[in-house]
């Protein structure tokens, strides 16, 4: 026969955890004050010389920009370059949907697409561009509406220097020595790092 379990000692095995728990946090803070005390002169070594670069980037970032706004035709063919891992051009935006009167496309679903008139108009008689945007061009014009294409759009991706990388490796191993701390876990996934994009 199982043993009999009482309250009182579930009590006593959550504050066991809490206890456990909050030596955890606590060890974690020290931990960290002392990294930052440690890093601390190294970071006012720096600082000064950082903030400069980051200036002097954001200048160029902002020169860069500029050459683009004057000079769209340089990138009809290719649409892009890339010097350095700095990569710069003009992208298309995905093409849009325009109608004059929701009303008048409203009526014009339910005459001649009334199969699908359930998902592409909503209760509450409104249209719903996400599902209008997967019709065929020939079903949204019969029903009063037009393809908008989408503009030109310029951009500049910065990748990683080799700094940067050596900073998101350190990152992501200590992150993945926590999670194999906290938990065991059985499968291991990986975690991708999304490029930085800097647009105007």
């Amino acid at each position: 026969m199982p043993e009999t379990i009482s309250l009182d000692q579930i009590r006593a095995a959550a504050q066991y955890l809490a206890n456990r728990r909050n030596d955890t946090q606590a060890c974690s803070t020290m931990l960290n004050a002392e990294i930052k005390a440690a890093i601390a002169p190294i970071l006012e070594k720096y600082r000064t010389t950082l903030d400069d670069y980051a200036e002097s980037e954001a200048f160029a970032l902002r020169k860069l920009d500029d050459l683009l706004i004057i000079a769209p035709n340089l990138f009809v063919k290719p649409r892009s370059l890339e010097v350095d891992g700095v990569k710069v051009g003009y992208i298309k935006d995905a093409d849009s949907l325009d109608w004059d009167d929701d009303a008048a496309v409203i009526a014009g679903i339910k005459a001649l697409l009334p199969e699908q008139a359930d998902i592409l108009i909503r209760t509450e008689e409104s249209l719903n561009i996400s599902a209008l945007a997967g019709c065929e061009l020939n079903d949204l014009r019969k029903v009063g509406i037009r393809t908008v294409a989408g503009a030109d759009r310029r951009y500049i991706k910065v990748g990683d220097n080799d700094v940067e990388k050596i900073t998101k490796l350190v990152i992501a191993d200590a992150a993945r020595r926590q999670g194999e701390n906290e938990t065991a876990k059985a499968t291991k996934g990986k975690a991708k790092a999304k490029p930085v994009e800097v647009a105007a």
